[in-house]
């Protein structure tokens, strides 16, 4: 093959390759929405940190059994309650979570950094096994609190190249026309632990979905802002979501 045919190839290749990434998904952690500039964020809470405490000893058919029967009797967090409130992957949670959830309840907050992260404390790195969904628990019961409450939310956007489609005029913004429309939703995932049991239950509140139009020059603002609008939105239906189901 002549060597301005391979030039040629590599060249559609590449335009190809270029393409797909503009026009695919993107996922980002709410906890490191910022194009992954969170010093702090060392990844998620697994479901493991959270729902389920090791037995001291081996696991029983009688163990089983009691569990099932106790999860058979209805979750509830009436409102007022006493709640600790943890974002999976961050040092607190969002404002905006906190202030939707004081609407109904006693919010107090706790930290999201996975228990394996190097943030989190020497006994993991000396060989100690720490049960951590039991300690999340006695912190909770160290303040008074009834419940937990974690989530974990993802961001996931697609992009449209504009340049690809038929020309729609729209206004000129400074020296430079947009050329790319960003679809972003939000998928929240709830869990709700009973501090006194360790009875769990866990759900997925509605996703909210938005798109914004920007330019090279303006990308980074208009990331932002979808993000805090989606944010809002979902954490505010979040809230009476949870206040909606458990409350009676």
């Amino acid at each position: 093959m002549k060597s301005s045919s391979i030039d040629k190839w590599y060249g559609l290749l590449f335009v190809a390759l270029a393409a797909l990434l503009l026009s695919g998904c993107m996922t980002r952690s709410i906890s490191n929405a910022g194009n992954g500039q969170n010093q702090f964020y060392n990844g998620e809470l697994r479901d493991q940190d959270v729902l389920g405490a090791m037995p001291e000893q081996g696991i029983t058919d009688n163990d089983i059994k009691t569990a099932l029967n106790n999860a058979r009797s209805i979750f509830r967090l009436p409102k007022n309650s006493s709640i600790l409130l943890i974002q999976s992957g961050a040092m607190t949670p969002d404002p905006a979570m906190q202030n939707a959830l004081k609407q109904f309840y006693s919010v107090a907050v706790f930290s999201g950094i996975p228990p394996n992260s190097c943030s989190y404390g020497e006994s993991q790195t000396k060989g100690a096994t720490v049960d951590y969904p039991k300690l999340l628990r006695l912190t909770a019961a160290n303040g008074g609190k009834d419940k937990i409450l974690v989530y974990w939310g993802q961001l996931e956007s697609g992009s449209e190249n504009e340049i690809t489609k038929v020309v729609s005029w729209v206004p000129l913004v400074g020296s430079v026309l947009p050329d790319e429309t960003q679809h972003m939703r939000i998928v929240l995932r709830v869990a709700l632990i009973d501090v006194l049991t360790g009875r769990w239950t866990t759900f997925t509140p509605q996703t909210f979905e938005n798109s914004a139009v920007s330019s090279r020059h303006t990308r980074d603002t208009k990331d932002m802002k979808q993000i805090m609008e989606l944010k809002t939105l979902a954490y505010e239906a979040a809230a009476k979501e949870i206040f909606e189901r458990f409350s009676l």
